[in-house]
């Protein structure tokens, strides 16, 4: 018996790596230009913004500091109140998206599969044009002497509206934008969950006299957990770093009232040139979404 076992290895070796070793190579070479990409674009600039963050670093030379940039960045009163506005647009923004959105799919979940179709196109069409297209449309919509909605306002008498030139309205005006360009792709991911419960489901509990309540609190609700999680995950990850509609609206006025973590940033790299600083910046918003993620997927997480 040692003898054929020795046979068979020495076979074996020689036929080269097994089906599964083939196998198991081939698809690392199909995902490798995606790999690539991905470790260039995505993990290097990762790891060299957290390098970065201990330099003093400008256009002609850097030099090491230490943690100089992280004790200067909490001293700026700026920058606490860029991560105070980040926080408010992401209690506003995400628990209203991800309730229009259940909300909304759930309304149509009753509705024809034409008409059903339908507001699937009317809701996702925003998510697949560019923020900047959109975000130019609101701008003519938000303009205080020639926009669309100063004009409606204007029919029921009531005069120009500062959308965008006072702190409270130029907060409201930057949600509304977000949400309705953000809504879309949540929708569909809950009409999907929603069409994916069986019929009998249901069914069987209303035979079993279930109220409406008790069938969406114990066979939808538990349905839908793993998109809620999800969406409440990537919604808070995008608020978070909300950027153009920013930039292009209101540039963080007006009284630096939207300014966000992600405004503040790009000012510190491209205005400022202190690129150590905004990679210190950059670590500390990568940190503050990381927790936030791991605390939802903690509360979150449906229990299985």
């Amino acid at each position: 018996m040692p003898v054929q076992g020795q046979a068979a290895a020495n076979v074996q070796r020689h036929r080269g790596p097994s089906r599964q070793t083939r196998s198991f190579l081939w698809g690392y070479f199909f995902i490798l230009p995606n790999l690539v990409l991905t470790l260039i674009f995505f993990i290097y600039p990762l790891f060299e913004a957290f390098r970065l963050s201990f330099y003093r670093a400008g256009l002609a030379a850097t030099e090491f500091i230490g943690f100089d940039n992280y004790v200067r960045i909490f001293q700026e009163p700026m920058f606490v109140r860029s991560i105070g506005n980040t926080f408010l647009f992401v209690i506003i923004i995400v628990p209203v998206i991800v309730i229009a959105s259940f909300s909304l799919a759930a309304f149509m979940q009753s509705l024809s599969p034409r008409m059903k179709t339908m507001f699937r196109m009317f809701f996702y069409l925003p998510a697949v044009c560019t923020p900047v297209v959109l975000t130019m449309v609101w701008s003519w919509m938000y303009n205080t002497n020639t926009g669309l909605l100063n004009y409606v306002v204007g029919l029921f008498g009531i005069g120009p509206v500062e959308w965008l030139g006072t702190p409270s309205m130029a907060i409201i005006s930057i949600c509304v934008v977000v949400i309705t360009w953000s809504i879309g792709e949540p929708i569909i991911l809950y009409l999907a969950s929603m069409d994916s419960v069986p019929k009998e489901y249901y069914e069987a509990a209303e035979i079993d006299g279930a109220s409406p309540f008790q069938r969406f609190l114990h066979i939808t609700l538990p349905a839908i957990a793993n998109t809620s999680l999800f969406v409440i995950l990537t919604t808070t990850i995008a608020v978070f770093q909300i950027f153009v509609v920013i930039q292009l609206l209101t540039g963080g006025g007006p009284f630096y009232s939207t300014e966000t973590l992600v405004f503040t940033i790009y000012r510190t790299a491209f205005v400022s040139v202190e690129f150590g600083l905004a990679s210190a910046q950059s670590v500390i918003l990568f940190l503050i979404i990381m927790v936030i993620s791991l605390i939802q997927l903690k509360f979150f997480k449906p229990k299985v």
